[in-house]
């Protein structure tokens, strides 16, 4: 039999996971653009703002990475597993889709511009 203390300590780790979860989510930012690399080295950046796709070529293979309305996907892909196309979306400053076997990162920057730029030491 489930004590009542057992209860009430999964309902409060609940909770507090689903408030963890929320402040999270709500304090990413929109992003500006999508910064796609390949090995490290940037091949191409997208805003956000303007609908577009990029063919990205490796010599491993390639991805089609597609903005449409404010987030950025890849679409299709020639590698075997596909992961980087069963991602979801992405809009929020930080989030990334990754290709390994392409060596693919498609990363989102940018977002609301900081006004100060000052080192204090």
């Amino acid at each position: 039999m489930v004590k009542r203390l057992d209860l009430i300590l999964a309902a409060g780790v609940l909770i507090l996971a689903a408030v963890i979860y929320i402040g999270y989510m709500g304090g990413a930012q929109s992003g500006g653009e999508a910064v796609i690399t390949v090995d490290g080295a940037v091949v191409y950046q997208m805003p956000l703002s303007q609908n577009d796709s990029y063919r990205v070529e490796t010599p491993e293979g390639y991805n089609i990475v597609e903005i449409r309305d404010g987030f950025a996907d890849v679409t299709e892909a020639d590698c075997r597993d596909g992961v980087c196309v069963e991602h979801k979306r992405i809009q929020k400053t930080g989030e990334t889709i990754v290709c390994l076997p392409h060596k693919m990162v498609v990363t989102i920057v940018g977002g609301q511009a900081d006004d100060a730029d000052v080192v204090v030491g």
